[in-house]
């Protein structure tokens, strides 16, 4: 295996929220003077192409970095209606500038105020959906949707992303709904889960419908798969007589637990 293909692979499988463990674990094992550029060209690469990074811009707004809003050498915020560079060595913000549209499309500005009436009802914290059309075909549209919780304090991160593609002329749309999750409290557990979507009869009018419905499902999809995980999988891997051989009272037990008082106190965990 090549050290390429190495990195490669350890920024896929890295939770969210590590990347300042990620640079110093790369800066060790290269061990030599241009680490921090292959690791910000490794990162690069990552984010703009599977990954989407949500990054800040000013105290109020974030951004988000793909290949799908890429501009030059910036990226482009259509909601925001500006320019800005990322520093991946440093990770942070720079050469933020406004754009003028040269031509400006109704439909798409309309849209992108959908998004993000739709991500402010559905996204707690941390988020952005922003929707760009293609630079080669003016009939596909891409609807790029970024949730971020990265709490270090309360030792989990969490990260949902939604991507579709939207076809005018066709009426399909087409999308990956993926979420990752870190819980690492006395403990160390990922959640690491995608799903394909597809919508059909799809117009400018009810694209955020069809996403909301398909977002809904999934989410739904995976409470029950929590229940289901926790009811049955969970309960036959317990011990039925413990080491001090008194039998637990899991139903009542799991509240004297970290987690299991996060979850009696309502916490978002």
């Amino acid at each position: 295996m090549s050290l390429q293909s190495i990195i490669s692979s350890m920024i896929d499988d890295a939770p969210p929220g590590s990347k300042n463990t990620l640079q110093k674990d790369f800066k060790t094992i290269l061990n030599n003077d241009n680490s921090r550029k292959i690791i910000a060209q490794n990162l690069k690469q990552y984010h703009l192409n599977r990954d989407y990074k949500l990054v800040k811009l000013n105290d109020d707004d974030f951004g988000i970095i793909s290949k799908f809003n890429q501009s030059g050498l910036k990226y482009y915020d259509p909601v925001l209606k500006l320019k800005f560079d990322y520093d991946f060595e440093n990770f942070k913000v720079i050469d933020v500038e406004p754009v003028v549209q040269t031509t400006p499309s109704p439909q798409l500005d309309a849209l992108n105020n959908q998004i993000c009436d739709y991500a402010l009802q559905h996204y707690p914290t941390f988020y952005k959906g922003i929707a760009v059309a293609d630079t080669e075909d003016a009939d596909i549209v891409y609807l790029i949707i970024v949730d971020e919780n990265l709490n270090d304090a309360n030792f989990y991160n969490g990260k949902w992303q939604s991507f579709y593609s939207f076809n005018v002329s066709s009426g399909e749309l087409s999308g990956d709904i993926s979420v990752k999750v870190h819980y690492y409290e006395d403990g160390n557990v990922a959640l690491n889960t995608k799903t394909h979507v597809t919508a059909h009869n799809v117009t400018y009018d009810n694209v955020m419908d069809k996403i909301s419905n398909e977002e809904d499902r999934f989410e739904i999809t995976l409470l029950n798969k929590f229940n289901q995980l926790n009811e049955d999988q969970f309960k036959n891997l317990r011990r039925q007589l413990p080491i001090n051989k008194t039998k637990v009272q899991w139903g009542k037990a799991i509240g004297n637990y970290n987690l299991g008082k996060d979850v009696a106190a309502e916490r978002n965990i």
